[in-house]
């Protein structure tokens, strides 16, 4: 099993007036599991990953199954993306995962999702596979907003650490970022923010310092989507575990169990973008599951 394209993509969600519906880019394994959970005593993560299975781990267990996913939101009048996972080509950051060619733009098309009719992204946060497609080479090497219609909601404690001064030089900020700001199409963004009426997005500090999720809400239904609130399984068992990856694996711990306690035994459809299905949220025992019947 490769980290490679999908065959099959998840069926959509809807929400009321709205339907969701989960795009992914690559699923497989795509982490080392150890590295992934320093903190976890190797015989706890053996055990962890054993009671899940194969859908989240390779045989031998040393390897994560993840996949790099983003979220399109359609209803009246509206087409806001979230999320833009790996990306094709770059000036700068060259292909990207070496063996790998995103078919996520012709995905979103099989999805009837036209890029023209997409008027907002949101980015969940800065790293590299959630900002990919932010932008694609023209015809003159030059990168250009992939989505011409679209203003690119972005936080700003993020564009802060990644590119501010005293950070180290980030390819996929110059490549994926800086390209929005001149072509004046970036709002950086701070706090909760309405997009729409039932549409919030909600800051999830911790994963990075602009860590934020999106719920949509309507008709008594509602969806919520959190980015890297967690990466994997195993965090609905044990909140209390952040990655590798998180910049403040304390304040990710806290946010995490804070947002899970929040949703859970709501009726809320819960995605995080490295999981590859998602499910209604519902508490077991000292940590949480996904289902799928109401």
């Amino acid at each position: 099993m490769s980290f490679n394209n999908p065959d099959v993509q998840p069926a959509p969600v809807t929400v009321g007036r709205w339907t969701v519906t989960p795009i992914i880019d690559a699923i497989g394994p795509a982490l080392p599991a150890h590295a992934a959970f320093p903190s976890l005593p190797a015989e706890d993560l053996e055990t962890l990953l054993n009671e899940l299975g194969d859908d989240a781990s390779n045989p031998d267990r040393s390897m994560l199954v993840l996949a790099s996913q983003g979220f399109a939101i359609t209803g009246p009048d509206r087409t806001i993306l979230v999320d833009a996972c790996l990306g094709g080509p770059k000036t700068l950051g060259g292909k990207g995962m070496r063996g790998f060619e995103s078919r996520w733009l012709a995905s979103l098309a099989d999805a009837g999702i036209d890029i023209n009719a997409i008027d907002t992204v949101v980015n969940t946060h800065l790293h590299h596979d959630h900002v990919g497609w932010n932008t694609v080479l023209d015809e003159g090497g030059m990168l250009r907003p992939t989505f011409p219609k679209a203003r690119y909601l972005v936080p700003r404690a993020d564009i802060e650490h990644f590119s501010g001064p005293g950070s180290l030089p980030q390819k996929h900020i110059r490549d994926c970022i800086t390209p929005l700001a001149q072509a004046d199409v970036l709002d950086p963004i701070d706090g909760e923010l309405q997009l729409v009426e039932g549409i919030h997005v909600i800051p999830a500090t911790g994963h990075t310092p602009g860590h934020q999720i999106v719920e949509i809400a309507d008709a008594g239904q509602r969806v919520i989507l959190t980015g890297d609130l967690l990466h994997h399984p195993l965090q609905l068992r044990r909140p209390d575990v952040s990655t590798a990856l998180c910049v403040d694996g304390v304040a990710s711990a806290a946010t995490r169990q804070k947002i899970l306690d929040h949703y859970a035994d709501s009726g809320t459809w819960f995605y995080a973008s490295h999981l590859p299905l998602g499910g209604i949220l519902r508490r077991d025992g000292d940590g949480y599951t996904l289902g799928t019947d109401a």
